[in-house]
């Protein structure tokens, strides 16, 4: 499992968003990518904005499968 989003002092998260951009713009825990005992790998948004996977988005509370050389974009 890994954890995108905003890292502070009391959330640790795996890859620090807010180092590419507007820090408050960013979700604490903006999505998370897991890997499925099948071997699929899913994301789910767990932010407020969208997160888009080859162009499309997928809204906070949702999950999207990934596929190989997915794009993954987290606009601020």
């Amino acid at each position: 499992q890994i954890t995108l989003g905003r890292a502070t002092k009391d959330n640790q998260i795996d890859v620090d968003l807010a180092l590419e951009g507007p820090a408050w713009k960013i979700s604490r825990k903006q999505g998370v990518i897991k890997l499925k005992n099948n071997g699929d790998f899913f994301i789910a948004n767990e932010g407020r904005r969208p997160i888009y996977i080859d162009g499309r988005p997928v809204l906070g509370g949702n999950k999207w499968k990934l596929n190989n050389n997915s794009v993954v974009e987290v606009r601020i």
